[in-house]
């Protein structure tokens, strides 16, 4: 076993995030304990989404010219095993969170709509989200709600 306690990683893998690891505990332990006791991404932009900031939100990503459309970067702080396994879109991050100005701005800016997002959905328990889904007839994963009700279930 690896010092970090990582070794089911593929050894490339596991030293990338040994190195991650002993970057951030060199630069400020106190930050990484307290980053780890928190348990969420610490990317910026998902700061923004978990807080439904829109104004910041949309600031950022002009600024920082941020396609609407792409994937969260993994983070060695996240601890939603559901976040960890899927790589959420911005979409699915901001449905996940409830995150609804967020949601509905990424709407209106033509970022699709997809089966995924029923089961980000339900993590949010914001029916508001899911009520935009139905609107919208987007269709579960699988076109049934099989899969959305295992997920309930977890959640």
């Amino acid at each position: 076993m690896s010092k970090s306690g990582i070794s089911f990683f593929p050894a490339k893998e596991s030293k990338l995030i040994e190195e991650k690891i002993d970057g951030y505990i060199k630069s400020d332990k106190a930050l990484f304990d307290e980053k780890r006791r928190i348990g969420e991404n610490d990317n910026y932009l998902c700061e923004l989404i978990r807080q439904d900031s829109i104004e910041e939100f949309v600031s950022y990503v002009n600024h920082e010219k941020i396609p609407l459309s792409i994937k969260i970067k993994t983070s060695i702080f996240e601890t939603n095993k559901f976040l960890i396994e899927n790589e959420p879109t911005l979409i699915e991050y901001a449905s996940f969170f409830g995150s609804i100005q967020i949601f509905q701005y990424l709407i209106t800016n033509q970022v699709s709509l997809t089966p995924s997002l029923w089961l980000y959905s339900i993590h949010s328990n914001n029916a508001e989200i899911i009520q935009i889904l139905e609107l919208n007839k987007v269709a579960p994963p699988g076109n049934n709600f099989q899969q959305c009700l295992k997920e309930s279930i977890k959640c």
